[in-house]
């Protein structure tokens, strides 16, 4: 049993940072921005994406003025907020196609 939680743990990881884990600075998300708002309590990676342009990875959206203002940025889909780190909310934000992973302060 020990060695199959060393197992997943080692399989978690060894993936990387993706899009809605928390961070302080940038080297936290490798090749990712760290998002330090209000509405990202605990820092959030994400990246600098364009609507229809360039596409977010799985399991994230573009979404507008995430990153700044008029600067889109991937956050995290979510269907519940379960599926969220704790202290964030599932919901639309900025006509997002899908609900996304935020701090109740919203975008």
């Amino acid at each position: 049993m020990r060695s199959l939680f060393a197992l997943a743990l080692v399989a978690l990881t060894g993936c990387g940072p993706t899009i809605g884990d928390p961070c302080t600075t940038e080297r936290d998300c490798g090749s990712a921005v760290c998002l330090n708002r209000d509405f990202t309590p605990g820092g959030y990676c994400s990246l600098d994406c364009k609507a229809n342009s360039v596409a977010c990875p799985a399991g994230s959206v573009c979404v507008e003025d995430a990153i700044g203002r008029n600067t889109w940025g991937c956050l995290r889909t979510c269907r519940t907020a379960a599926d969220c780190r704790m202290g964030y909310v599932c919901r639309r934000e900025k006509d997002s196609p899908t609900p996304v992973c935020v701090g109740p302060e919203g975008v």
